[in-house]
């Protein structure tokens, strides 16, 4: 059940890797000229190469394929 479960997870993971192509995130810069100070919101993306994403799920399914295989 718990190979299953994690299999399940891993094969969701890798295929919303795939999908999206890496985790995007909001960095905050702070910019200072003089006695003026400014902020910026910076949109950046950490990248997932596809080829781990596939293996991620790949894993998952070899996973989910193995534990039902055992019962």
């Amino acid at each position: 059940m718990r190979l299953t479960v994690l299999g399940l997870v891993l094969a969701v993971l890798g295929a919303v890797a795939l999908w999206l192509g890496g985790i995007p995130y909001t960095d905050t810069e702070t910019f200072e000229l003089g006695p003026i100070e400014a902020t910026a919101e910076v949109e950046e993306r950490f990248e997932i190469p596809p080829i781990l994403a596939g293996s991620i799920m790949a894993l998952g399914v070899g996973l989910v394929v193995y534990a039902k295989g055992r019962r």
